[in-house]
């Protein structure tokens, strides 16, 4: 959202313009520095929004369960969708976005 310039803040009202107008969604899951939970609502809470989405979460070995579980839920759609992809490393996020119709 950062790349849309002008007198934005990185608001909802942003992320749904942008949303609307473009043909596919992807949202990266880490627990930081990008934790994007109103987005991940509006992800499951739009039609419109969720049949276009990708969602790219971030595995760490270091800890159990780094995300919430309301999280969880958005994921546990995506993934029966399909559309959940995991990722350890830059170089396997690259080759997971490389992968993404």
């Amino acid at each position: 959202m950062v790349d849309v310039r002008g007198e934005w803040d990185n608001s909802i009202q942003k992320f749904c313009l942008i949303a609307d107008i473009v043909t596919s969604l992807v949202g990266v899951a880490e627990r930081e520095p990008s934790d994007f939970l109103v987005e991940q609502g509006l992800l499951v809470g739009t039609t419109e929004y969720f049949s276009k989405t990708h969602v790219l979460k971030r595995v760490y070995d270091d800890e159990g369960h780094p995300f919430g579980w309301m999280q969880d839920g958005v994921f546990e759609l995506f993934d029966r969708d399909g559309r959940l992809y995991r990722w350890q490393s830059e170089e396997t996020l690259i080759a997971v976005t490389e992968s993404l119709p």
